[in-house]
C-alpha cells in the first residue's frame, strides 16, 4: 500500500462504480491530491485545480467533489480542517468569514449600511439622473391620472365665479409675461384647476405631473384681500413643474417600476401607484426650498414684495390650529404647511 510523508485524511469515497462508499485516504502530493481505498494497492490522482471545494458550514460534514464525478465525505469536520491546516491549505475568504461570529455581524452591519445608503442617497439621486431620460408623455399621463383619483374621492367642483377665477389667471400672466426669461429658464407650459378642497385639502394648491396646477377654492377666499400673495403661492407650484418635482417624487418611490418601465416602454406599473403616491406624500426640504426661490424670483419680476408670503404663513398657522382636530384624518400634507418650518420661509421671503 503506498503511504505519503504528508498529512492524511480519513474519507468515505464515493467513486460512482461501486454501490457503497468506500473508506479511503485522501492526502496532497505537489499539485495533486491522491486518494486510495482501502485495498487498493495505488492511489488514484487528481489535480487539485480541478477538484471542487464547497462551501464548508460551521457544522456537518465535508465534501470534495471530484471531476470524474465522485465525492469524497469527511463526517469529522475538526478532523477535515485541521488535515487542511496540517497540508498548508486553507478554506476560501468566504468561507473564512461565514465560519466567524463577529465577521458574520460585520457582514450583516455593512449590508445594512450599503441598503441604507442606497435608499436614502443612491435612490434619490438615480432617479433624479433618470428623470431627463423620460418622456414627457410620462408626466401628462401621470398628471391627468392624479388628477381623476382625486377628483373621484377627495375634491369638488369649484364654486368660484369665474370672475374670480380669472382674476387668479390674470395675476398669473402678468406675473409670468414679467418675467426675465433668463430668471425662470425652461417654464412649463401649464393649466390652472380649480376645485374645492373641502377637509381634506383646505386652503392648498398642488402642482401634479405634467403642468397642471390645482388651486383650491378655499385657498383663493383665503387670500381674498391679499390676492398678491397667491402669486408667490402659485409661483411655488411652478417651481415644482419646472423642476419635475412631481416625477422625482414618483421615481424615487417607484424606482423598480418606472426602471422597468423604461426599459419594456410600459409604465403601468408607475401609473397605477402614482396618483395616491402623489396625492398623499410631501416635498422634501430641498424640494420646497427650491420651489420657494423660483416663487420669490416670479414675485419680485411682478414688482410684488415677497414678504407679503408672510401674512399668508401666518394666516395659514392660524387656520391649521383652529382645523386640527376636524383635519385630524386628512392624510394630506399643504404644500405651504409641512416642511422647511414656517419660521424658515417666513424670513426667506423677507429677505432683501
Amino acid at each position: 500500500m503506498t503511504t505519503s510523508a504528508s498529512p492524511t485524511l480519513d474519507v468515505q469515497w464515493f467513486d460512482g462504480l461501486h454501490p457503497v462508499a468506500r473508506p479511503a485516504r485522501l492526502w496532497f502530493d505537489a499539485n495533486c491530491v491522491c486518494v486510495q481505498a482501502d485495498g487498493d494497492d495505488r492511489p488514484t490522482d487528481y489535480g487539485a485545480a480541478r477538484l471542487r471545494w464547497p462551501e464548508p458550514l460551521r457544522r456537518g460534514q465535508r465534501q470534495v467533489l471530484l471531476p470524474d464525478g465522485g465525492v469524497l465525505a469527511c463526517a469529522d469536520a475538526a478532523a477535515y480542517d485541521a488535515w487542511l491546516r496540517q497540508s498548508g491549505r486553507r478554506h476560501g475568504a468566504i468561507a473564512r468569514w461565514q465560519q466567524s461570529g463577529w465577521l458574520a455581524l460585520l457582514t450583516l452591519a455593512l449590508l445594512a449600511a450599503t441598503l441604507f445608503a442606497g435608499w436614502r442617497w443612491g435612490v434619490p439621486l438615480g432617479a433624479d439622473a433618470a428623470v431627463s431620460f423620460m418622456p414627457a408623455y410620462v408626466d401628462d399621463r401621470v398628471g391627468e391620472q392624479v388628477l381623476q383619483e382625486l377628483d373621484r374621492h377627495w375634491l369638488r367642483p369649484s364654486k368660484l365665479s369665474r370672475v374670480q377665477r380669472y382674476e387668479v389667471y390674470a395675476r398669473l400672466a402678468n406675473a409670468v409675461n414679467a418675467m426675465d426669461s433668463r430668471a425662470l429658464a425652461k417654464l412649463t407650459p401649464v393649466e390652472l384647476q380649480f376645485r374645492e378642497g373641502g377637509r381634506h385639502f383646505g386652503a392648498n394648491a398642488l402642482a401634479l405631473p405634467g403642468g397642471t396646477i390645482i388651486v383650491t377654492d378655499e385657498l383663493v377666499q383665503l387670500l381674498a384681500d391679499r390676492p398678491e400673495a397667491i402669486v408667490g403661492v402659485l409661483g411655488h407650484e411652478l417651481g415644482h413643474v419646472r423642476h419635475r418635482h412631481g416625477m422625482r417624487l414618483t421615481l424615487r418611490a417607484s424606482s423598480v417600476g418606472l426602471a422597468t418601465g423604461a426599459l419594456v416602454g410600459d409604465f403601468s406599473l408607475a401609473l397605477a401607484t402614482a396618483p395616491a403616491m402623489l396625492a398623499q406624500q410631501s416635498y422634501s426640504r430641498d424640494f420646497e426650498r427650491e420651489a420657494d426661490e423660483d416663487a420669490r424670483k416670479l414675485m419680485r419680476s411682478a414688482s410684488i414684495d415677497p414678504a407679503v408670503m408672510a401674512d399668508f404663513f401666518e394666516r395659514l398657522r392660524k387656520q391649521r390650529e383652529e382645523d386640527a382636530e376636524e383635519r385630524s384624518d386628512s392624510a394630506f400634507a399643504a404644500a405651504f404647511s409641512s416642511h422647511p418650518a414656517d419660521a424658515e420661509r417666513i424670513a426667506f421671503f423677507r429677505q432683501r
